[in-house]
């Protein structure tokens, strides 16, 4: 609501007026044009894949998800997060979550990966689907083509890279790309980037999960931002 996404229509359960929260919630509702649909809690139960169930489901338009709005022509300060092949839809909205939280100027999930829209996507971004300018893209080539036409340059996070993610310089434009939770980035992929980064680890230690080593990148990348000559 507070993103201005246009909602459709309310679906509450009698349990939502319980708390001082979701009576506001309810007021606030009130005062738009969306039709509020009250239904017993077995019924929103039925409405959720959610192991806890809210008392509130909402049907919102989908907004546009294009290249030319998660990739605007004014490169000079994109930062932009890419998750190639994250099937996982929780994965998914936890990156665009950090992605929005560290002030990233779009996302772009590209190859195999899960859907933007998926219900588990948007609940784990937060609300961030609504802010962030968003796009899913088939085709790696495409990606790679408008961000080498606008100067953005692409940065793969790989376990095995030999330049350490906070030695690199992130603040000129740049794309994160991000790889799958079992294989990583597709080799062909990785092979078209400007360059790798990894984030090292204590030794034993297999792994970060992806939407872990998303944020410790994202936030990196911010905080160089915001101190001139800390990279």
């Amino acid at each position: 609501m507070s993103a201005g996404a246009s909602i459709e229509q309310a679906v509450i359960a009698p349990t939502l007026q319980e708390t001082e929260e979701g009576c506001r919630l309810l007021a606030r509702l009130s005062t738009g044009e969306a039709p509020i649909f009250e239904v017993e809690a077995s019924v929103m139960e039925g409405l959720q894949d959610a192991r806890t169930p809210q008392p509130i489901v909402l049907l919102v338009r989908r907004g546009e998800a294009s290249l030319a709005l998660a990739v605007p022509g004014l490169a000079g300060t994109a930062l932009l997060a890419v998750a190639a092949g994250v099937q996982d839809p929780g994965n998914l909205g936890s990156i665009l979550r950090s992605a929005d939280a560290a002030g990233a100027t779009g996302f772009v999930a590209v190859g195999a990966s899960a859907d933007l829209f998926h219900p588990r996507t948007v609940r784990a971004s937060m609300g961030a689907i609504f802010r962030l300018p968003v796009a899913q893209e088939n085709e790696p080539d495409a990606l790679l083509a408008r961000l080498r036409a606008l100067g953005i340059g692409t940065l793969a996070a790989h376990p095995s890279a030999e330049l350490i993610y906070d030695l690199c310089d992130l603040r000129a434009p740049v794309a994160l790309f991000l790889g799958g939770e079992g294989g990583g980035l597709p080799a062909d992929l990785a092979q078209g980037l400007d360059a790798a980064v990894r984030i090292p680890m204590r030794p034993g230690v297999e792994s970060l999960s992806v939407s872990a080593a998303a944020a410790v990148l994202l936030f990196e990348a911010a905080r160089q931002r915001r101190t001139p000559g800390s990279a």
